[in-house]
């Protein structure tokens, strides 16, 4: 399973272990929002498409926007566009491991502060 980047960066400064990381990401997967609710909630999709898309994608590795736009039902700026609503409405790493008490919320801050001038300075 692939650890982000922050959560590496974490683990390098010895914050929190492995285990933890891939923890907080199992919670931030479970927290997120499939992307069919979202475009049932927009109005986008109907239910009986969300099924259709979802029966479909049984039979094949096509992700749910992939499969809605090679039926039709979709358009790749629409798909997009409820990826990114998918995006914002999903807890942020720093924050999970927050709420699972790892550390606290000016800490993780300051982690993160120091991770993007890391990162700045790698570039």
């Amino acid at each position: 399973m692939e650890i982000n980047r922050f959560g590496q960066f974490l683990v390098k400064e010895g914050v929190v272990d492995e285990e933890s990381i891939l923890e907080a990401l199992n919670i931030q997967r479970a927290r997120t929002v499939p992307v069919g609710k979202i475009a049932l909630s927009q109005g986008m999709l109907s239910a009986k498409q969300v099924f259709h898309i979802l029966n479909y994608q049984l039979q094949t590795p096509l992700l749910f926007g992939e499969i809605a736009v090679g039926l039709g039902y979709l358009a790749r700026e629409e798909v997009e566009m409820l990826l990114q609503i998918q995006k914002k409405q999903c807890p942020l790493l720093g924050e999970v491991l927050v709420e699972m008490n790892k550390f606290s919320r000016p800490e993780c801050q300051r982690l993160l502060e120091k991770y993007q001038q890391e990162a700045v300075s790698a570039e």
